[in-house]
């Protein structure tokens, strides 16, 4: 899609610059100066700005329903032309979080090739974003990921509700405790009990970070953050050879290759869930294909 409507189409539906700069993986001063530069374009503004909250002037409804119109046409366009490109070659893109392609290829990737025999089967592994991006792109045709939000454009279907915990060895002292707690999948343990411990955390701005951040920061605690990693694959490594602890979600430790090493904790004030979902474009050729991968995904990811 041309950038110029999915920038201030952002805008409009968020209502400001900062979290539409933020789902559009730009900085804030780069879409502001965007902005500025569409409205200089046809000597025309296109929103007010009431504090820090963009509010589309007269000529700014008009611009935004034109190219509302536009966008829908290009992305059917675009999906279209992907998805025949797709059968004519016998093709299915998939994008994965690398948390879980293990499973897929241990499990989901061998029933779906069974399933099709004739099609061929491409597979990439992102970041979230990344992946998100490549299919709006038409790069892929289906994604399987824990996302926070939900794309326009996108049809998504849920794998697993994932609960964010605290994981641990099960011979690490913190486990013994934990206890039960009404409306926690899993015992129950106090942070106080775990910022003193080494600490695996993600980089600084990743999400998993963030909830990590978070957490600790509302209780008004600072974690001994003994390792930085860059991926929730390699920290839970980390915790599994370390015994340190680390803040991540159930199900990326029981498609984890040390998923009998590590358990679960339940953390904060109440349960913290996120989806771990298949997203594709709404318009799609290979509605079949993608409804067998999901269900491969809901039978063999735990």
């Amino acid at each position: 899609m041309d950038k110029g409507i999915e920038y201030i189409l952002e805008v409009a539906r968020c209502g400001g610059i900062t979290k539409a700069a933020e789902n559009l993986f730009i900085t804030p001063s780069a879409l502001s100066k965007f902005v500025q530069a569409r409205e200089s374009e046809f000597q025309v503004k296109l929103f007010h700005r009431v504090g820090k909250r963009f509010v589309l002037t007269q000529a700014g409804e008009y611009y935004v329903q034109k190219i509302g119109e536009i966008e829908r046409i290009q992305r059917e366009l675009d999906t279209q032309m992907g998805s025949f490109s797709s059968m004519s070659r016998g093709v299915i893109r998939i994008g994965v979080q690398a948390t879980f392609t293990e499973v897929m290829f241990r499990f989901i990737l061998p029933e779906l090739k069974e399933a099709f025999p004739g099609i061929r089967i491409l597979m990439h592994e992102r970041t979230v974003g990344e992946l998100v991006q490549m299919v709006k792109g038409r790069q892929l045709d289906v994604l399987l990921a824990v996302m926070d939000k939900q794309e326009h454009g996108f049809f998504y279907e849920t794998v697993h509700q994932c609960e964010l915990v605290m994981a641990a060895v099960g011979t690490h002292p913190v486990v013994r405790k934990a206890v039960s707690k009404p409306g926690f999948r899993y015992p129950w343990i106090d942070l106080s009990y775990c910022c003193d411990q080494p600490n695996v955390m993600l980089m600084p701005g990743s999400p998993y970070r963030t909830y990590a951040d978070n957490l600790y920061g509302y209780y008004q605690l600072k974690p001994d953050i003994a390792y930085e990693l860059g991926s929730s694959r390699s920290g839970l490594a980390c915790v599994a050879y370390t015994h340190a602890l680390m803040i991540t979600l159930d199900h990326m430790i029981f498609n984890n290759l040390f998923h009998e090493e590590i358990v679960p904790l339940s953390v904060g004030e109440k349960p913290l869930s996120r989806n771990l979902v298949t997203a594709h474009p709404e318009e799609s050729m290979l509605t079949e294909e993608i409804n067998v991968f999901h269900r491969i995904c809901k039978k063999h990811i735990r």
